[in-house]
């Protein structure tokens, strides 16, 4: 998916969704993009499709960490983790 392709697509407002780098964009409103239920306005959903379209993987796993902040998923994975920590803790502290 080029930048050219991904333009063409929102200047069309098109209802079908579309898949970049294993995401799905999908058009909501006058200048709102949904990436995987996450809001981005339209430069920042440019971006976000050339950072998934980069042979870097850092710049990758950028896109997909931005991703997950915008739809929740962060957030999630963060209280897993603070969860798995203070398990580890109490176990620790009982011994």
């Amino acid at each position: 998916m080029s930048e050219a392709q991904f333009t063409e697509w929102v200047n069309r407002r098109s209802r079908l969704p579309l898949a970049v780098g294993g995401h799905s964009l999908l058009i909501r409103g006058d200048n709102l993009i949904l990436v995987d239920r996450g809001q981005f306005v339209y430069e920042e959903a440019l971006q976000l499709v050339r950072m998934l379209n980069s042979r870097n993987p850092f710049v990758r796993i950028n896109a997909n960490v931005m991703i997950w902040e915008r739809n929740g998923t962060l957030r999630l994975i963060a209280l897993g983790l603070i969860a798995l920590i203070l398990i580890v803790v109490v176990l620790f502290a009982r011994r």
